[in-house]
């Protein structure tokens, strides 16, 4: 990071460096050019009240961009980059006219990074412990905190060592399977460490090496071994559930969402059961999908681990991350030197949806934030595989996407609609898993609304009793609000099946296929279409990826990788070349001192 001045254009700028702007305060600029919103503004305002902090410096327009920077999934504000900011809005998903991309910098000219931390270093936000300052970033308290915790306990935690016969027996358990050199080595360092991350694409055989490691602990460890599986939602609990149970090595262990485990405290919302006072029972502690988990959730994770548990987070971290602040599997990744494991052989993929997966690999080289071993992905590879038309994949080049070009989504809908009216669960929720529809957008042309509204009407041409909002037979639903009382949680998803004249809404959770009455759910949303942050932890056998214009601010690297690893058998990629190349070549860029602070402590 640099504390250098962002250069100035002539005309460009409203005021000097650090100066009075001429439409009010720092704070009232950023608001009125949308470059905060009315609720970081309020924050900010109302915590400078509580320090006694005047209102009308850079310093509380710095804390309002700290809200923003944790709503929008980073851990804090990277000073250097104030400048380089631009307004929160959605362009080119209503109209075809894209708006101009101004940054702040282009309205008004801040403090350099180097001023702005002086000036909060001898000011009352950071003087009373709201603000915190430490490489190059701004942090809020709460998140400074669980950085400083989730280093800690990384680096601080040790489990009892394994002696040479236990090694043996976990090795005579293992005998006849097809482990590769990087899953033997996950396996061990499962056995031997206190933390072990195994990282991996998908088909490169993270559940089997993790089925692996259940086996070796047993072995080593004894069959009274407690193990906890767990993933940081239900849909990805149960798909982990699945394929451990299909691998036969789940006995009586489900697969629970991280909440779950940690148990809820029914006394105060924002706790959990589980903590330093009251840690976990297990020997074991598993969790898939581990890219989702926030950095607060983290921190409460390893607070509540036992002085002799062994974790083990198993995730892609090119996939997107958390949708809240942290970016923690990829820190753990870059930052810890010992016990991270990547897969790198494909053992279950098509060769054209490997090819998809590989294209998005880093090859080896100098990374431009200064990571070890990895360089960006090319959008030349990335185009050049999902246009090979050929092994699953299918690339429809289009700016106007539209239902008649991909009439397989009436068809899979209506398949739904004929299992559903079956009365058969099982077979209605598997169903749902033959296509999935993926949207990076809620709203607009793009959205996920618009993509529901078109295959619904569709199919109410064939099907007269189906009504958008209404509950019908084969309506696919996911859950948008957890209910702890029924045990559904955001992510859950099912469909509508028939049960002699009564309709039952069959959900996949964590611990199988439950039936409910459907007027018993009251936070469910239409499926045909979901968003690809809600498709993370799941797969289906042919995914239509619908990817979004030129101008998006979700086009990313992330959301891309994600929406296109998320099929089974068939891929098929609606958009445009140019969309595709900009969104490899834009990766989601999260300010986080985690690695850092890993890096430091191991120094």
């Amino acid at each position: 990071m640099t504390d250098t001045q962002l250069p100035t254009t002539p005309g460009e700028r409203s005021a000097e460096p650090g100066g009075d702007t001429p439409n009010g305060t720092p704070l009232e600029t950023l608001r009125a050019a949308a470059f905060v919103t009315e609720g970081d503004a309020l924050v900010a305002s109302r915590i400078a009240r509580l320090v006694d902090a005047p209102t009308d410096t850079w310093q509380i327009a710095t804390l309002a961009l700290a809200v923003r920077a944790v709503r929008e999934g980073s851990s804090a504000l990277a000073l250097d980059e104030i400048g380089r900011l631009t307004p929160e809005r959605d362009r080119s998903l209503d109209d075809d006219t894209e708006a101009p991309t101004i940054t702040l910098a282009d309205i008004v000219a801040p403090p350099s990074s180097h001023q702005l931390a002086d000036d909060l270093r001898t000011g009352p936000l950071v003087g009373q412990g709201v603000v915190h300052l430490e490489y190059g970033l701004a942090y809020l308290d709460r998140y400074y905190r669980d950085e400083v915790i989730v280093a800690g306990l990384l680096r601080s935690r040790g489990v009892a060592p394994v002696d040479d016969d236990a090694l043996r027996r976990a090795g005579a358990a293992l005998e006849g399977g097809a482990l590769d050199d990087a899953q033997r080595a996950a396996v061990d360092s499962a056995l031997t460490s206190a933390t072990t991350v195994l990282t991996g694409g998908p088909g490169m055989g993270k559940t089997y090496t993790v089925a692996a490691m259940l086996v070796a602990a047993r072995a080593a460890l004894g069959d009274t071994t407690r193990i906890a599986l767990a993933a940081p939602t239900g849909k990805a609990a149960a798909r982990m559930a699945e394929s451990l149970r299909e691998a036969d090595v789940l006995a009586d262990n489900d697969a629970l969402t991280l909440h779950r485990l940690l148990g809820y405290d029914r006394t105060n919302s924002q706790r959990f059961v589980h903590g330093r006072g009251n840690p976990l029972p297990h020997d074991v502690v598993v969790v898939d999908e581990a890219s989702m988990i926030s950095l607060s959730l983290m921190a409460r994770l390893l607070e509540a681990l036992g002085p002799n548990t062994r974790l083990v987070l198993v995730g892609d971290p090119d996939q997107l991350a958390s949708v809240e602040a942290g970016s923690v599997l990829g820190d753990l990744v870059a930052g810890l030197d010992t016990g991270v494991v990547r897969l790198a052989t494909h053992h279950r993929l098509t060769q054209g949806r490997a090819a998809v997966a590989e294209a998005f690999a880093q090859p080896t080289g100098d990374h431009p934030d200064g990571g070890e071993g990895t360089v960006p992905p090319s959008s030349e590879r990335v185009l050049a595989a999902i246009d090979s038309r050929d092994d699953g994949v299918e690339f429809l080049e289009t700016d106007a996407p539209d239902l008649t070009m991909l009439p397989h989504l009436v068809e899979a809908a209506s398949r739904l609609r004929e299992v559903a009216a079956t009365g058969n669960a099982e077979a209605a929720v598997a169903q749902l898993r033959a296509s999935r529809l993926l949207a990076a957008h809620r709203t607009g042309p793009f959205g996920v609304a618009r993509w529901n509204r078109l295959i619904e009407n569709a199919l109410a041409e064939r099907f007269p009793d189906v009504t958008p909002y209404a509950m019908y037979v084969g309506r696919p639903v996911i859950v948008t609000k957890n209910d702890r009382a029924l045990g559904l949680f955001n992510g859950d998803s099912g469909v509508i099946i028939r049960q002699g004249t009564a309709l039952v809404a069959a959900m996949e959770t964590a611990s199988g296929v439950r039936t409910f009455s459907p007027w018993r759910l009251g936070d469910l949303e239409t499926m045909h279409a979901m968003t690809v942050h809600k498709a993370q932890g799941s797969q289906a056998e042919h995914v239509t990826v619908i990817v979004p214009p030129v101008g998006s601010r979700l086009l990313t690297r992330e959301m891309l990788y994600t929406a296109l690893t998320r099929a089974i058998e068939r891929l098929t990629v609606v958009g445009t070349r140019e969309a595709v190349e900009l969104a490899v070549e834009t990766p989601i860029l999260r300010a986080s001192g985690l690695r850092h602070r890993l890096r430091e402590q191991d120094g």
